[in-house]
């Protein structure tokens, strides 16, 4: 079973980070447009601008759930017999034919053209090589064999792409551009150059899916177009199924945890799982720093957050407010753990930790020690701990399914 209900708090960030802030391509040329390299201007001055306005999590005293006497801090409501109300999504014909128009808007089956000249939409393959107008030097970036540009995606420079319309299989022009003052690049900003590129082939997509089209995607269970019909239709049956355990999963959880009180949330406990929410988000903002070349700290990110889900208050007050909340939750958790004398054993938790390294792990680290070494043991015997109790309330509870129509 996919792990649902993982401990660390960062699905609550990350999905609203996903959701609210979205990310943005850079080209990975010199011959990258305008708004990528103006995205990257906008963030590099906005980091460079702005705090953190987050606390230091540094030197923060923290506790674990093992280290407090669980059973003196929570009274346990109900948490059997609960009943839990879930809508049931059922796909339909014209889901999965939505689905596969989808998929093939995304991947076409695209045919080689011969007797017409290069047309908006269609992809070129091409060489070129750029160059400084006044120099005739070649600059870094500017060149590349066999790269496939699709006409009018705007993935070049102004110009680049209306430049190539009209141009035959096998021929080579000279483009006469100039980069965008606000380039991301100082040595090409307002720069004046010219780009020779060879137009090696033309394709177009095929308007339509056929057969050809579903056995050019390699699926064993597919050579035709109805067999793909099949087989969205149970990959989506699936996926409408994982929705629905994890759904009910999480709401048997929550309805435990606001059946119980806890009159006291260890402080150290916060700060255990506001720690870890905070290392979760700067691995984000990282990452997608690597990959946009947007620069933001976690503060101005977690703000940014807030803002496109109409929140407001601090970016501390938001990531405390989810800690807190996370806190409660694996308190009231471990008690009815205790209660029910569900015991996670060192064994269940090095089958766990096997588990995770053979599947996300291995390509990253040479050996499951090295893997280790990377996290605290008591943060996998927490997470095994959630998803056992999840599983105890919902094997014990009155699952009432709603069907429902896929959106």
């Amino acid at each position: 079973m996919k792990k649902f209900y993982r401990i660390i708090a960062v699905a609550g960030v990350c999905a609203a980070v996903l959701a609210g802030c979205g990310s943005q391509d850079t080209a990975g040329s010199a011959a990258g447009t305008e708004a990528s390299s103006e995205a990257q201007d906008s963030g590099s001055e906005t980091s460079a601008d702005a705090g953190e306005g987050l606390r230091d999590v540094t030197d923060l005293e923290t506790q674990s759930l093992s280290e407090l006497d669980v059973d003196s801090l929570v009274k346990l409501g109900d948490y059997k017999g609960i009943t839990i109300e879930v809508a049931r999504k059922t796909i339909t014909d014209e889901d999965v034919e939505t689905t596969l128009k989808s998929d093939y808007s995304a991947n076409p089956l695209k045919k080689e053209v011969t007797d017409r000249p290069v047309q908006d939409g269609d992809t070129a393959n091409i060489d070129f090589e750029g160059k400084y107008a006044d120099t005739k030097e070649a600059f870094d970036g500017g060149t590349s064999q066999g790269y496939d540009l699709v006409i009018g995606s705007h993935s070049f420079i102004d110009g680049f792409e209306d430049g190539l319309i009209g141009v035959n299989v096998g021929e080579t022009v000279d483009l006469n551009l100039t980069f965008p003052e606000s380039y991301g690049n100082a040595d090409l900003a307002g720069k004046d150059v010219i780009f020779t590129v060879k137009v090696n082939s033309i394709k177009t997509a095929e308007e339509e899916p056929s057969d050809e089209w579903a056995k050019s995607l390699s699926l064993d269970d597919v050579s035709t177009l109805d067999d793909y019909r099949a087989h969205l239709k149970e990959e989506m049956e699936k996926d409408a199924q994982q929705d629905f355990d994890d759904t009910v999963r999480q709401q048997g959880v929550e309805i435990a945890v606001d059946n119980a009180t806890v009159d006291e949330t260890p402080q150290g406990l916060i700060n255990r799982y506001y720690k870890m929410v905070r290392q979760s988000v700067d691995s984000y903002v990282q990452q997608m720093a690597a990959y946009t070349g947007q620069q933001y700290t976690a503060g101005q990110y977690i703000e940014g957050v807030m803002q496109n889900n109409g929140l407001t208050g601090t970016a501390e007050d938001y990531l405390s407010d989810i800690a807190t909340q996370q806190a409660k939750r694996c308190l009231v958790l471990q008690a009815i753990a205790n209660r029910e004398n569900i015991e996670i054993t060192d064994e269940i938790i090095d089958q766990y930790i096997q588990e995770d390294y053979d599947a996300y792990y291995s390509q990253q680290y040479a050996t499951i020690e090295d893997f280790k070494a990377t996290f605290e043991p008591e943060d996998y015997r927490e997470q095994v701990m959630t998803e056992k109790v999840a599983d105890f309330i919902v094997e014990n509870a009155d699952v009432q399914a709603t069907e429902t129509v896929a959106d």
